[in-house]
């Protein structure tokens, strides 16, 4: 039905299932009518949504305690985000199950390299709703932490994951966590393993226009979606039953090319208008394009002038004590941490 909003088909013609990136909650109602099954959030989106829904939070945030470090006010005030969100998503959690009706919530950025402390307030997060999903950061430090957690039945949500390698790392992480989960009798919890596809876009950006290199936007757009049909075919190859999750788009091209797999996206309001408008005007295939080749001579370029994007891009190509350090996951991480130390503002 052309009539039909594109991601009402992209929901109820294809395999993909998509979550909204926002915290937002107008956002959230619109983007459900539309097919999404749940939402993200994280610092940024967190203190966006205080700031826009006043009138949901103004007198809770005045109730949090002042004596409070910085960083534990700033926990309390996204908690206050992503219990509300709980609330609206869990009848269709209680509905469908597993990842249905989910709200995702990430632990704090500077936790990156600390085990103990990402698993600590993974254990708070998860007390938040029984929907609240765990985002921790696929570093050395979070892969042990993601193991834990769903040892403990705690549903999962790896994130700033920039590579392959990231991802093959994180859905091991979590099948070792199951397993152990149910050799103590604990029902397992589900998982969904981002792919941060526009932030890795970002850093490829970063280094085109340091280094003079003159790629075309268009190629580094191409490449994210090359980045995501990889993980996929790894995914399904492997047998991983952690969902992958294709994250952080950056335009048309890369929601519309990977249309029919069996993935959990999450896509910001924003790029959700700039597909409907494309939509509108004609510019986008109603087809099922998981499958379709890439553009393979743009893929081509970027794998030959920028070596991160091989990095990323060839399975097993980082070990895992340079996860922390990859340029993109670092980048992605620092700007996390500013929008985290923006919830200090609200003090």
């Amino acid at each position: 039905m052309q009539n039909q909003n594109y991601f009402s088909w992209l929901s109820s013609q294809t395999a993909s299932n998509w979550t909204n990136d926002s915290g937002i909650l107008a956002q959230n109602r619109a983007a459900t009518e539309k097919g999404a099954i749940g939402c993200t959030t994280n610092p940024p989106l967190s203190y966006e949504a205080l700031v826009t829904d006043t009138d949901l939070y103004a007198e809770d945030l005045k109730k949090i305690d002042r004596s409070l470090s910085d960083d534990d006010f700033a926990l309390e005030a996204m908690g206050l985000v992503v219990k509300q969100l709980s609330k609206e998503y869990l009848p269709m959690h209680k509905e469908k199950g597993t990842i249905y009706g989910c709200v995702r919530a990430q632990v704090r950025p500077s936790l990156r390299d600390d085990a103990e402390g990402m698993l600590a307030v993974g254990k708070i997060m998860s007390a938040w709703g029984e929907n609240v999903m765990v985002k921790i950061p696929v570093t050395e430090a979070g892969l042990w932490a993601l193991e834990e957690l769903a040892a403990r039945g705690i549903p999962t949500n790896p994130t700033v994951t920039t590579s392959i390698s990231q991802l093959i790392a994180a859905a091991e992480a979590y099948q070792r966590g199951v397993a152990r989960a149910k050799a103590a009798g604990i029902t397992p919890a589900w998982s969904t393993a981002a792919l941060v596809t526009g932030r890795v876009q970002d850093y490829l950006a970063h280094l085109n226009e340091t280094r003079n290199l003159g790629l075309a936007i268009s190629d580094l757009e191409w490449a994210g979606v090359a980045l995501i049909k990889r993980a996929g075919e790894v995914f399904k190859q492997n047998g991983y039953t952690c969902i992958l999750q294709p994250a952080a788009f950056r335009c048309v091209l890369q929601v519309e090319q990977i249309s029919g797999g069996p993935f959990c996206s999450t896509i910001h309001p924003k790029i959700q208008e700039m597909v409907e408008a494309a939509d509108q005007a004609g510019k986008v295939k109603r087809e099922i394009l998981i499958d379709a080749p890439l553009d393979q001579a743009a893929v081509d370029r970027v794998l030959r002038a920028i070596p991160e994007f091989v990095q990323a891009y060839e399975p097993g190509a980082l070990k895992i004590q340079d996860f922390l350090t990859f340029g993109a996951t670092a980048m992605t991480l620092d700007g996390f941490d500013q929008g985290w130390q923006k919830l200090f503002t609200l003090k």
